[in-house]
């Protein structure tokens, strides 16, 4: 045999005689304490709560313990001892306890110079309340702290548990709507009403409506019976939450789940699909969004225009996210397409898709050649890169010529310039001779008038 297993049946064996033998002697004046912790709550009918036992030696060496408990066995029954939470090294005695009598008794020991504590966890006992009102967890008077030297009982002080046990609160009533049945279905009616199962004694109802899926309502009575109704509400997912008061009691919360779209998909414009492997047909292309419930269908409706006359409508149809129109038929037709949600509003577009030939078919959007869509902006862009290219060719010519009449027109007018100048040195010239003319003359008059004057003076002395 080992020498725990030794020390074991020594310690447990000692112990039993030692609180056999205290049971004839007085009870030693000392200042250890049992405790009960929580010393207070509230708790619910089949519910279950915590109750430690904790022991302070007093600032003694303490190795052994007896404890006993009285509960009251039509409010409260003992579901487990945890025998493995505890300060306790060695117990005399597995905890026990009897539903029946309300009883609960602990013994147990400590080794060596034993155990010096202010606050040592004894036990935790796990309860369920079976029954509404007032109950007291306490401690017997059979119960003991021995000493671990004289082994004196030094037990002084204990407190106890009152509990307040109060009737289960009710379940949250079982929802339900009849404008809005099934919780995983959109709606587009914004108008929802709610109704429930009644229950009994109930003083009233308490409920909110938000986007919370784990919302609760306040505790406040809003109303006393069902059905409730909402005008109104916004678009999304809502949830409304209610819960019942019985016997000054709030019960569970039950909750319901609501989804609300009256908007339409969002605008969209139908187009061809760019490139089609089969040349017979054109395929007419749509992805419409909604941003709440998701787009649930699509119907396709067709309108041939070929004679004015006698238009020719088909019945709706349903179609995925494209649709492929023969293209053996001359004529013009108008697809409409509509777009559902999963509330069931719907937006409605269409597109125009004149047929030429199977080679070739004009919409609004572009033209489709042999099975190739070309859009109406990629004709454009080609058009333009086209225009821009022959541009860029005249600019090119245009700038050359204009170069070579630069070239001209600046030697025509150097030699302008040319003429110009000699012009007005000629010019120049001319004057510097008619100022020399006029000189000439004035010297001729004066030299003639001189020789007047030469003559007449002459003539005048013949005359003498």
């Amino acid at each position: 045999m080992g020498k725990n297993n030794k020390k074991t049946i020594w310690l447990s064996s000692g112990l039993a005689l030692l609180f056999s033998a205290s049971l004839a002697l007085p009870v030693f004046a000392g200042n250890a304490s049992l405790s009960i912790f929580p010393q207070t709550g509230t708790f619910t009918v089949e519910n279950t709560f915590e109750v430690s036992v904790f022991l302070n030696t007093g600032g003694n060496d303490v190795n052994a313990i007896k404890i006993d408990l009285r509960f009251d066995p039509e409010k409260l029954r003992v579901v487990t001892s945890a025998e493995g939470i505890s300060s306790v090294e060695e117990w005399i005695f597995p905890p026990s306890f009897s539903n029946q009598k309300g009883i609960i008794t602990l013994q147990g020991g400590f080794l060596g110079k034993g155990i010096n504590t202010s606050e040592g966890l004894i036990t935790v006992i796990v309860f369920r309340a079976i029954s509404s009102g007032e109950t007291t967890v306490e401690f017997l008077d059979s119960s003991q702290i021995l000493l671990a030297e004289s082994g004196d009982n030094v037990l002084s002080s204990v407190n106890r548990g009152v509990y307040n046990i109060i009737p289960s609160p009710p379940i949250g009533p079982r929802l339900f709507s009849e404008t809005h049945p099934d919780q995983n279905k959109w709606y587009r009616n914004p108008n929802p009403t709610f109704s429930w199962d009644k229950i009994e004694k109930v003083e009233g109802y308490s409920y909110e409506l938000n986007d919370d899926p784990y919302g609760e309502p306040n505790n406040t009575i809003d109303s006393e019976s069902a059905p409730i109704s909402f005008e109104e509400i916004r678009e999304g997912i809502q949830y409304l939450h209610l819960k019942a008061k019985k016997e000054g009691v709030w019960g569970g919360t039950s909750h319901f789940k609501i989804m609300i779209d009256k908007t339409p998909p969002e605008e969209f414009k139908p187009h061809l699909e760019i490139l089609s492997l089969n040349s017979g047909y054109v395929t007419v292309c749509f992805h419409p969004i909604d941003s709440l419930s998701g787009i649930d269908h699509y119907r396709i409706k067709i309108a041939d225009y070929t004679d004015p006359e006698n238009i020719i409508w088909t019945s709706w149809m349903h179609a995925d996210s494209q649709f492929e129109l023969n293209t053996k038929k001359r004529g013009v037709f108008e697809v409409f397409i509509r777009a559902f949600d999963k509330a069931g509003n719907f937006r409605e577009e269409e597109i125009q898709v004149r047929i030429f030939s199977p080679n070739l078919v004009v919409i609004s959007g572009g033209v489709q050649i042999r099975g190739l869509f070309l859009p109406w902006w990629l004709i454009g862009l080609f058009l333009g890169i086209i225009f821009l290219g022959a541009g860029y060719v005249i600019f090119k010519i245009i700038k050359k010529k204009s170069a070579l009449l630069m070239v001209n027109l600046e030697k025509e007018i150097k030699e302008a310039e040319k003429e110009i100048e000699d012009v007005r040195k000629a010019k120049e010239k001319l004057t510097r001779i008619r100022l020399l003319e006029e000189r000439g003359r004035k010297e001729w008059e004066r030299l003639k008038g001189k020789l007047g004057k030469i003559i007449k003076s002459t003539e005048d002395k013949k005359d003498e």
